[in-house]
């Protein structure tokens, strides 16, 4: 395969976006090469600012990336999931190994986008379920390790 793509979005905070993509690190060892974060509209300034963690994160960790910014709109489903389709396409077409973090967004999208991963046949559906939800805004190593469990969809359910 030739590089890793790890896409996510937007969601209602911040931190489900980092800790999952932390998550694929660290429990994984899925170190991107490149990211594309889907920024719903009117999510733009906490966009700039989350890319910014991303790239300090994803440089601590032996690979500066800085994410590649799309906008999707999170009342018009069909194109969102267009959006997000063509960037699973387009990375699976070069030969790329691509994973999906469907943590951070809103039902509507991600379900636009696990219909998409299903037909584009993704390598790697990421998600990051918190048992306890007062945890939600920690940083992911601050988040009791029996009370979060990363799993990629795919290996686990879609065998």
């Amino acid at each position: 395969m030739g590089q890793k793509v790890y896409i996510t979005m937007t969601g209602i905070s911040r931190w489900p976006v980092l800790n999952s993509l932390w998550a694929a690190i660290c429990c994984k060892g899925y170190s991107p090469d490149k990211i594309y974060l889907f920024v719903t509209r009117g999510r733009e300034l906490e966009a700039e600012e989350l890319s910014e963690w991303i790239t300090v994160l994803t440089e601590a960790y032996g690979k500066r990336v800085e994410p590649v910014r799309r906008e999707i709109d999170e009342g018009d489903f069909a194109s969102s999931g267009r959006k997000i389709t063509a960037a699973m396409e387009e990375e699976r077409s070069a030969g790329n190994e691509v994973a999906i973090d469907i943590t951070p967004g809103r039902k509507a999208i991600i379900s636009s986008a696990l219909l998409s991963a299903w037909q584009k046949q993704v390598d790697h559906v990421f998600y990051l379920y918190l048992e306890d939800m007062r945890n939600a805004s920690n940083p992911y190593p601050m988040i009791p390790l029996h009370l979060q469990h990363f799993v990629d969809l795919k290996e686990e359910v879609w065998k």
